[in-house]
């Protein structure tokens, strides 16, 4: 029997003080801030649009997904570019934090003591010596509720339907 124990490599990263990671092989990259086009009629976890060598993302803040805070935009900030089955995103988060490996079975279930908004969004919690990192479910924020009604794509150049009279 091997002594090896299964780890896997997380993204850190920090939003409204709040200690928060992603499961590395979901992330693309992460990136200094850049000018974001904001975007019109949209909930406030859609921060707007950014151009990322010549393809335009969604920027969401996952402080407000969460319902943690809102990130912060200033020269700390980065955006960590995800993509999950094809579907890709850039979160902005208030600062990067160290490239953590942790055990596989270090990763608990979230606290009973989380709101249902928070924990829905939650792959799980693992317990480090200085404080809680509260690993996303990067599927389930690509599909939260507030940004679910964005997820369909039509071409643009495609008529509307008419109404019907």
């Amino acid at each position: 029997m091997s002594g090896d124990v299964e780890t896997r490599k997380l993204v850190s990263f920090e939003v409204a003080a709040r200690a928060l990671a992603a499961p590395i092989e979901l992330v693309r990259e992460t990136v200094d801030p850049r000018p974001i086009t904001p975007l019109f009629g949209v909930p406030a976890a859609i921060v707007g649009l950014v151009s990322l060598r010549g393809e335009l993302l969604a920027v969401l803040d996952v402080g407000r997904l969460l319902g943690i805070g809102v990130a912060r935009r200033d020269e700390g900030s980065r955006l960590v570019v995800v993509d999950v089955e094809g579907r890709q995103a850039a979160l902005l988060v208030d600062r990067l934090g160290p490239l953590r490996t942790v055990a596989r079975d270090a990763l608990r279930p979230p606290p009973d003591t989380l709101p249902a908004t928070e924990s829905a969004l939650l792959l799980g919690v693992v317990s480090l010596a200085e404080r809680p990192l509260a690993v996303l479910d990067l599927r389930r924020v690509l599909d939260a509720p507030p940004i679910r009604p964005f997820r369909e794509r039509r071409d643009p150049l495609e008529p509307k339907e008419s109404p019907t009279r």
